[in-house]
């Protein structure tokens, strides 16, 4: 058989992904060994040899000539074959995580040419996949003009990702210390995702957010699979996302690098237009090589920022010396209110270590250290429309320790062991320690912070072992994992008082809210104990040379205190991938499933807290009370209760003793093309249902306006509200997504996502979210929190020509690179609301015609962002470079609304809003600068 035939073979069929398993902290590599006449060759010596490490792990082919190896590190291979009487074949690909390729290799009678390489740049569509998934590897990571250099916000590159609509200026999201808002996954809640680091929980179960924060410097690859997660993956009913991190090599690798900022350099804000103080040292160091030739590496990253930043409160200084006046004559204990800027500081630390060994060639280990400590001022809270006394700060340390073990026992059987231990301790405490809180709608909040916890420690031990074995044309995969959380959180909530009011004019004659006054008595912690287990079954089936079909079911248990463990989780999973065509650059895949959601731990423990998950009133209770101007026992502003009254009834939180795990239904098809030598273009539908949504409902409904000793005419007399957590809403996704990825080139690379979709919803962003009629949840069907209807990124790098200088235009042409990204996002909803309470004691909205308008009516802010990045590299010596670089967020300096005035007033909708109605409250950042240098060796 003549030499070109062979290779247009090979440089096409290497394009296949296998029936390999898609595997979350590795990648795979399998295949089929044939003779010339399409014989399949059994017994024959297959080595995968990994090129940075020089590490091998070898088999043979069964009986229908196949191979695999499970468990391959992300990096460049060198793939052979042998066999007595045949030529050796060589081929080179270059695995991600969650790879699984299929290599077809047929070997050709000695006395011909020895061997055969075929570039990995073919090998572009991956053919077995089935789960809708985006990997950005970490080349292209080191190019990205990243704000805050935050690892969380590469997945914002993947089609059907955003940013969490929070609707809030805070740093940090609650009870977490990953900077940002967080992310949301085909439009559905941020503590629906899951992100795992190294195959490992990274999560905060407290709140369901990510739980650590990894610098960039540290992360080798990632990726985010937005539908039909295989079944490994659980405890999430969006997405996961799935971080790797980087390891030693042979050669010795370090770099040092520095990130520095000034206002000088920066535009004014939109808003008080003048520039806000602001400075940055962000610099950090890497070191990775080897211990051992070939056997032994280590890595090290260490990075701290210092960022010393300032926010915005735009209450109206007429407004703030009106209601300073206000509290200077009824004799208020808290601060005093000021608007303008405030301080908004941030340390941060990022420690990782991290060894691999081979004890033997089927034997792999690795051992991981990380720590992360933060701290920072006014970290959720401030501004806007909220004063920087009604913040609090944040100091959280938390330390990892990670090991895993994969063990060949045979050409077939693979052993993986993983596990870890987490310690994390987070405290916030409020600005204001007098109170009580205030909040006047759509004009200020100030006083102590009262809707945080305080504190939270948590100790996490994770378990897990995964056994692969290849049965022929089948590669089965099981394994199980378990988890156990030990949860203390600490949480006053209202201990100094609350006073709601729904405008100026009733702050000032001191009339609240119905039910605009609570206040809590007793106990302030919780500690609660969370063991989670979770066990699944894959096959993936190579039922034909171009079609694998996917086939797996998981089951999954979260053991919650005072709750009947929801024992129905079983989640079956399909898939396929086709490649209809001979030449294999085309794939249609597709894949349904179910997944469920954990159960956040912070709202059982507002349970927990309250009463032990009960409506009996104990000496460990924590007691709460509302009440409106016209009831027994209450206050007049800004008086607290000094003891609980005999005549007033407590409230209480529960949460549903047979409460169910949220989990959603999804299906996805998609369509990938590969388009010359380094494109791919992929055009996909994913939908999802969520069902079993938990929302807090109030059990025990006031029927008419409390006044007197009447308890608001509600069911039960013995006792105030019972705010419930219960598995009722639902919520549903759309999506359209359109994907083009050209992978590096000679002149560079760039990638460009447009998603088209729509998202409903019943509940908002946040678990204790209430709906406006408590009778009837489906009132509130409507626009997610996070629904926007475009969302376009692009982002790239083209760069003159890096190799080294040896003439004088050379010197001066060389070594730039200009890359750049840019976001629309399409306006967000916002809720209008009226700015008074219901009857029910709910967050009423404007009516029409004795009905409430629609949740989330209201249209809100798009975005357009643009950063870029130039740099220019000096190639000192073949392995010391240096690498100047100037970047440049929102560089086209728009602005970019963050909050806004949503609360309408009394007057009639849609035509007598509040004067104030629709205002921008914030903004996000102006044009920012940014200085580096990097040097490398």
């Amino acid at each position: 058989m003549q030499v070109r035939p062979i290779f247009l073979i090979y440089s096409i069929s290497i394009c296949l992904l296998s029936s390999a398993q898609e595997t979350i902290s590795h990648a795979s590599v399998s295949g089929r060994v044939t003779d010339p006449s399409g014989l399949v060759v059994e017994s024959a010596a297959v080595q995968a040899r990994q090129l940075e490490t020089n590490q091998a792990s070898s088999t043979i082919t069964s009986r229908e000539g196949r191979f695999r190896f499970p468990y391959l590190r992300p990096g460049s291979y060198e793939v052979s074959v042998k066999q007595p009487g045949f030529a050796p074949v060589t081929q080179r690909v270059v695995l991600t995580v969650g790879a699984a390729f299929e290599l077809p290799f047929e070997l050709r009678v000695s006395g011909a040419e020895t061997a055969v390489d075929v570039s990995s740049e073919a090998s572009l569509v991956e053919a077995g996949r089935s789960q809708v998934a985006g990997t950005v590897p970490q080349a292209e990571v080191a190019s990205l003009p990243l704000n805050g250099r935050n690892f969380t916000d590469i997945a914002l590159l993947v089609p059907g990702v955003s940013p969490t609509n929070t609707a809030s200026t805070q740093l940090f999201p609650e009870t977490s210390a990953v900077p940002g808002q967080g992310i949301s996954i085909a439009s559905q809640r941020n503590f629906s995702n899951s992100f795992i680091v190294d195959g490992l929980s990274a999560n905060d179960d407290a709140a369901g957010l990510g739980g650590m924060l990894y610098s960039v410097d540290a992360v080798n690859n990632f990726q985010v699979v937005t539908s039909g997660g295989q079944a490994e993956f659980g405890r999430a009913l969006g997405g996961y996302i799935n971080v790797i991190t980087k390891s030693g090599t042979n050669q010795m690798h370090g770099d040092l690098y520095g990130y520095f900022r000034n206002q000088r350099f920066n535009a004014s804000n939109a808003l008080s237009a003048t520039r806000l103080p602001l400075t940055q040292a962000q610099y950090g160091a890497s070191l990775g090589g080897p211990i051992l030739a070939d056997r032994t590496f280590y890595f090290a990253n260490f990075e701290q920022r210092n960022l010393n930043q300032s926010g915005l409160v735009t209450i109206s200084p007429a407004n703030v010396a009106t209601i300073n006046s206000r509290l200077d004559a009824t004799g208020y204990q808290g601060p005093r209110l000021a608007t303008g800027i405030y301080s908004n500081p941030v340390r941060l630390t990022n420690v990782i270590g991290k060894i691999d060994h081979q004890f033997r060639p089927a034997d792999q280990f690795s051992l991981r250290f990380s720590l992360y400590d933060v701290s920072s001022s006014n970290t959720r809270g401030a501004g806007g429309l909220s004063a920087s006394t009604a913040a609090a700060g944040l100091e959280n340390t938390d330390y990892n320790l990670a090991a895993s073990n994969i063990l060949t026992l045979s050409p077939r059987l693979v052993n993986e062991t993983r596990g870890q231990f987490t310690a994390s301790s987070l405290a916030a405490e409020p600005n204001d320690i007098y109170g009580p809180s205030v909040s006047i709608a759509g004009v200020a909040t100030f006083g102590r912070l009262a809707g945080s916890p305080t504190g939270r420690k948590n100790k996490l031990v994770e378990l897990v072992d995964n056994v692969s074995y290849q049965a022929g044309t089948h590669a089965l995969r099981a394994g199980g994992n378990f988890l156990y959380n030990s949860t203390t959180i600490t949480y006053p909530r209202t201990l100094r008082g609350s006073y709601s009011f729904s405008s100026l004019a009733n702050f000032l004659s001191g009339v609240y809210n119905n039910a605009g006054f609570t206040q809590t008595f007793g106990n302030t912690v919780n500690s609660q104990t969370n063991p989670n287990a979770g066990f699944y079954l894959q096959d993936e089936w190579k039922v034909a040379p171009r079609f694998t079909l996917n086939l797996g079911v998981r089951y999954d248990l979260q053991f919650l205190e005072s709750i009947h463990t929801d024992t129905n989780n079983v989640s079956p999973r399909g898939g396929f991938a086709w490649s209809p065509f001979a030449a294999r650059r085309t794939v249609v895949r597709g894949s349904f499933g179910l997944f469920y959601d954990r159960v956040p731990l912070r709202a059982l423990a507002n349970a927990l807290l309250s009463s032990g998950n009960s409506t009996i009133v104990t000496p460990a209770s924590q007691i709460s009370v509302s009440l409106s101007p016209t009831q027994a026992g209450a206050p007049v502003f800004p008086n607290v209760i000094g003891a609980l009254p005999a005549s007033v009834l407590p409230n209480f939180s529960t949460m549903d003793v047979n409460m169910q795990n949220a989990y959603s239904t999804q299906g996805s098809l998609e369509v990938e093309q590969q388009l010359g030598a380094h494109g791919t273009l992929s055009v996909g539908y994913e939908h999802l249902r969520g069902l079993h949504l938990i929302v807090s409902l109030n059990r025990n409904v006031p029927t008419c306006v409390a006044a007197g000793t009447n308890n608001g005419c509600r069911p039960n007399p013995n006792y105030a509200n019972n705010t419930q957590y219960a598995p009722l809403a639902d919520s549903r996704y759309d999506g359209l997504h359109v994907s083009f990825v050209q992978r590096p080139s000679r002149w560079g690379s760039y990638r460009i996502s447009y998603t088209y979709s729509k998202a409903l919803a019943n509940v908002g962003e946040f678990f204790f979210s209430s709906p406006v009629d408590q009778y009837n949840i489906w009132q509130d069907w409507g626009r997610s929190d996070d629904d926007q209807r475009h969302r376009v990124v692009f982002n790239g790098t083209i760069h003159s020509s890096m190799s080294p200088a040896k003439t004088a235009w050379q010197l001066l042409s060389h070594g730039f690179q200009l890359g750049g990204m840019l976001q629309y996002y399409s306006a967000l909803p916002f809720n209008i609301t009226a700015g008074s309470n219901t009857v029910q004691g709910t967050a009423a909205r404007p009516m029409v015609n004795g009905a409430f308008i629609e949740r989330n009516a209201g249209q809100g802010f798009d975005l357009f962002n643009l950063n870029a990045r130039l740099s220019r590299a000096f190639q000192f010596t073949e392995r010391l470079r240096m690498e100047a670089i100037a970047e440049t967020f929102n560089s086209l300096n728009r602005a970019n609304g963050v909050t806004l005035n949503g609360v309408f007033g009394s007057g009639a909708y849609p035509a007598n809003p509040s004067s104030t109605f629709g205002q921008v409250t914030s903004v996000a950042d102006s044009r920012t600068m940014q200085l580096a240098l990097r040097i490398s060796f």
